[in-house]
């Protein structure tokens, strides 16, 4: 199964895209190309001379200090060998991990990249989301600071992984909590085909979880618009993306064997995702109740100072999770029962301020982390009351609202069909490093106060019903999925 709309088309990918109802017509898409190609990397001076940049300026290349292979040798010796052997000079900036081993993309690792960067640098970014993240907001506060043209800036994709390679936001940790923040495109993508089937497996398969997200995000931003409280709603992502479940399933063996046609396929998806964000002017069309449950997993590994699991697979174990809410929820929802008793869904700020400072308490006794999540969740709390017409007009419509959800979620039986076909983890356990079934039951539960953006979880937090129940059911329920073989 092939893609309606091929990000490495070119000039007829953009027209193409530019027709579908909800593009964003008055800004376009300024990225100059994207490639994905056998050997790319041997083409790559060509690259940055097609984003703007020249030999004679001061190229910047910012990688990390994970060890890389392609074809058997070093990655990142064989970009820079490349590179000079073309005429470039390039200068590395080297990320250095924190405590728990790795990278994260915080203001002290962009900081640091933006010192050494100047109003005439061109940059290319080697690695995977938060090496890339990293980069590019680095070169978005140089021009937000500073002024003057964009830097030219190339991504170098080392992985099939997240969708952060297109995409003009950037998620940066912010008192430990994850904030999308505006950042930029690149001027150009480079996907180099052995440089994707050579990298870790697990990264591979956390692209396609990464992308599950889907199955209840389209819901997620749908519902936040019915009920009043996001009026960004449009189907450009879903037309953008095509049908993901039967995609994924048509080219699982290509995937999960890392054939070149498999890795172009999962790059482009991969590519689309991060384009489907950013021109809709948010991550909603991606990132829904699923990404909040994964993010405060992220908070809890943060404040324990552990590393963290693979964002993508941990994104798609939360799916299931969410998934699995979703189908109880649309399921024993009792729209009377909740007219009957309408004040009951609408707790005071008081109320919310002081669960949330109990909440967090748990993993920052400074109150920094529920500082943070009550500064963006009571904007949230506040429109929703402002938007009570909203949710009753939708309780007295509810069998038109139900059916509409219903179409945009997919049930967790088919996500977890999509990674067993590509050998990706099932079960929380198969994480590495693996959350406990607390820590997932605290993120499943407390994930909506962390944000303003409405999904399916506020309607759990909000609503009297029983949460613990709610949280059992998705637990068996993903569980028992993600255990099944066939």
């Amino acid at each position: 199964m092939t893609l309606t709309y091929d990000p490495g088309g070119g000039e007829a990918f953009k027209a193409a895209i530019s027709r579908i109802p909800g593009f964003p017509a008055a800004e376009g898409l300024p990225m100059r190309f994207m490639v994905f190609e056998s050997n790319a990397l041997l083409r790559l001076g060509g690259y940055l001379a097609q984003a703007g940049a020249q030999p004679s300026q001061p190229l910047a290349v910012v990688m990390d200090e994970t060890p890389m292979r392609r074809a058997g040798a070093d990655l990142k010796a064989q970009v820079l060998a490349v590179l000079r052997a073309a005429g470039w000079q390039p200068q590395v900036i080297a990320l250095t991990p924190d405590t728990t081993g790795q990278v994260h993309t915080d203001f002290g690792q962009i900081r640091q990249v933006q010192a050494q960067l100047t109003p005439t640098t061109a940059l290319l970014a080697v690695g995977s989301g938060t090496v890339t993240d990293v980069a590019k907001h680095a070169a978005y506060c140089l021009q937000q600071e500073q002024g003057g043209p964009a830097l030219p800036f190339v991504v170098y994709q080392t992985a099939n992984s997240v969708s952060a390679y297109t995409s003009n936001m950037a998620p940066v940790f912010v008192e430990g909590v994850k904030r999308t923040l505006p950042s930029r495109y690149p001027d150009g993508l480079v996907c180099d085909l052995e440089t994707l089937a050579d990298a870790p497996p697990e990264m591979t398969v956390a692209g396609v979880g990464d992308l599950l997200a889907a199955f209840n995000s389209y819901a997620d931003w749908w519902l936040a618009g019915r009920l009043g409280l996001d009026h960004t709603y449009t189907e450009f992502a879903q037309t953008l993306m095509g049908p993901l479940d039967e995609i994924f399933l048509a080219n699982a063996e290509a995937i999960r064997t890392r054939t070149p046609a498999g890795m172009a396929l999962l790059a482009k998806l991969i590519a689309l995702g991060g384009l489907a964000m950013s021109l809709s002017r948010a991550t909603a069309p991606l990132s829904g109740f699923e990404h909040v449950v994964s993010h405060v997993l992220d908070l809890e590994a943060e404040q324990a100072r552990r590393p963290l699991a693979q964002h993508g697979s941990q994104v798609a174990l939360a799916t299931l999770l969410t998934t699995a809410a979703y189908d109880r929820f649309l399921t024993t929802f009792r729209p009377g029962d909740a007219l009957e008793d309408l004040n009951a869904w609408y707790p005071s700020a008081e109320t919310m301020q002081a669960r949330i400072e109990s909440a967090f308490a748990y993993l920052d006794e400074t109150g920094a982390v529920a500082a943070e999540c009550w500064a963006d969740y009571q904007l949230k709390l506040e429109q929703w009351h402002a938007q009570r017409a909203a949710f009753t007009a939708a309780l007295l419509d509810w069998p038109a609202v139900q059916a509409r959800l219903r179409a945009l979620t997919q049930r967790p039986e088919r996500a977890a069909q999509i990674l067993r076909a590509v050998d990706a983890p099932r079960r929380f356990q198969d994480l590495t490093p693996a959350p406990s079934e607390a820590e997932v039951r605290f993120a499943f539960l407390h994930a909506p106060l962390i944000r303003k953006r409405l999904t399916l979880g506020d309607l759990l937090v909000f609503g009297p019903g029983d949460k613990e129940a709610a949280w059992h059911s998705a637990w068996d329920r993903a569980q028992w999925v993600g255990g099944l073989e066939k």
